[in-house]
């Protein structure tokens, strides 16, 4: 039996890991209670590694990682690597979240969480609290994009880093470095959304190490992200529009929803309105502006998530009516209260990969394209790292691989999965017919994964369950989703 800072971490572990494991010890206790009990078992710690690996010299950075030991005596030696979206995100903040609901796969395997360079703890290149600019309320959304650049600017000349080495696939380096330190031989890849990518790039560099491989929200390398922000966005919000239709509640609220978004955004076009809404943290009612480009951002992002879809229509036909504020409090809900991104990392990312294949982005009648916008001007003075011949093409691997896509993904819709399945030989694509972005924690998904992760055969799985997962009734007034029809019925 291994004992490591005091934790059991199962017989099996003995024979693999390396003595460098020991660099991991008890995890600080965390804020929130949802995740008490899982990061009280969790092992923390810091790797170095090289910031120029090509080189091997130089400046170190330490890269924060957190290992969830399996909960069995007898543990498997195959662990899960989860990797975070964004890009910018940090796999340590988001992971304990995910695995509470995910807790069946941490039964037999230990989980790693890595942040990657330039996120969470490992040598972040953040420079903006980006949330607090979300919670202030004073500032238009141009105004917001703004100073989130004038901001890049000045701290990129304070920045501890060369962000020109922070992009994808010295990242995935990097984990392979971690892996090796650990003591795994085979691992098998979590990724969701920026992840999906990471993992594919992982899989092409280091395919030996890989057992296995699930991609929730696929990005391929073939898709260049920031060129059909708009486009995705647009047919995400018509299939709201058609499902709407076809719920005679939400059809007979509605009948005119879209030509009241269009007029909506129209008659305001020109204008910054003053609304009160309700603070996202205290529900303290607070004034804010609502400008012209909000109205589609704000639908937008509340397309990402299946349940707060239902609201939508309600919301527009609200703010269609004069009442801006369920609309805006819906989207000022959205910002949380702690940063989402590492702006900088994302900046490292995408100005060296994704950018330098968009010349303009494709536009659409609804949505504008808010992640081209931001970046486009930080990338003229961005650092930008080299990135290897022939990187953009189709990753080709027989590794089993589980690609899972939700059919109302307004960001990574189910075309972008399918892509990425014509060039892995031993796959499987699964759309979920009423979730947005983000699979793996709906409905049955969860036992999917676990069976998936025990025996990694793409032509076994079973996804018959996932017919139950339909949109969420919309709303058709602030009592609820149904309230039109029970009224109808009720004078029957």
């Amino acid at each position: 039996m291994v004992l490591l800072a005091g934790c059991e971490v199962g017989v099996d572990q003995s024979k693999l890991v390396k003595p460098n494991y020991d660099l991991l010890g008890k995890c600080e206790r965390p804020e929130f209670p949802r995740i008490t009990a899982i990061v009280d078992d969790a092992l923390c710690g810091f790797i170095s590694v090289f910031e120029d690996r090509e080189s091997k010299s130089g400046r170190k950075i330490d890269l924060n990682v957190m290992l969830l030991p399996a909960t069995t005596s007898v543990v498997k030696p195959d662990p899960i690597f989860f990797l975070a979206g964004g890009p910018g995100q940090s796999a340590v903040d988001v992971g304990p979240y995910l695995f509470a609901v995910l807790r069946d796969l941490r039964k037999e395997r230990d989980i790693v969480l890595i942040d990657q360079r330039g996120t969470g703890d490992s040598n972040s290149l953040s420079c903006v609290e980006e949330s607090l600019y979300l919670e202030n309320f004073d500032l238009t959304v141009a105004e917001v994009m703004a100073k989130q650049v004038d901001e890049q600017r000045i701290c990129l000349q304070r920045l501890d880093a060369d962000p020109a080495l922070y992009t994808t696939p010295i990242a995935m380096d990097d984990l392979n470095e971690v892996r090796e330190i650990l003591g795994y031989q085979k691992i098998n890849l979590l990724g969701g959304s920026y992840g999906t990518r990471a993992a594919l790039v992982y899989m092409r560099r280091h395919p030996y190490a890989v057992r296995s491989a699930i991609l929730d929200g696929v990005v391929p390398l073939t898709m260049a992200v920031p060129a059909n922000i708009a486009v995705d966005a647009q047919s995400s919000f018509e299939l709201l529009l058609v499902d709407c239709q076809a719920q005679p509640a939400c059809a007979a609220a509605f009948p005119s929803l879209e030509l009241h978004f269009r007029e909506l955004v129209q008659r305001h076009r020109d204008e910054v309105i003053e609304v009160w809404v309700a603070h996202p943290r205290t529900g303290e009612r607070v004034k804010g502006k609502i400008d012209p480009l909000i109205f589609s951002r704000l639908v937008h992002a509340i397309m990402y998530e299946r349940t707060m879809t239902s609201l939508l229509p309600l919301a527009i036909e609200e703010a269609y009516n004069g009442n801006l504020e369920p609309l805006g409090t819906l989207g000022y809900a959205l910002g949380g209260e702690e940063p989402l991104v590492s702006l900088g990392m994302m900046a490292s990312v995408l100005c060296a990969e994704d950018m330098t294949l968009v010349n303009e982005p494709h536009n659409s009648k609804d949505f504008d394209n808010q992640l081209y916008r931001l970046l486009k001007p930080i990338c003229e003075f961005w650092p930008k790292g080299s990135i290897p011949e022939r990187y953009f093409e189709a990753v080709s691997s027989d590794i089993p691989t589980l690609l899972l896509s939700g059919k109302l993904d307004p960001v990574t819709p189910p075309k972008y999965g399918w892509e990425a399945a014509a060039t892995l030989s031993n796959s499987k694509h699964i759309v979920v017919a009423g979730v947005g972005h983000g699979v793996m924690i709906q409905g049955c998904m969860p036992g999917i994964l676990s069976d998936f992760f025990d025996r990694p055969n793409p032509k076994e799985v079973k996804a018959a369950c996932t017919a139950n997962l339909v949109r969420p009734d919309f709303f058709t007034s602030l009592a609820g989703p149904t309230t039109l029809q029970v009224i109808k019925e009720g004078r029957q």
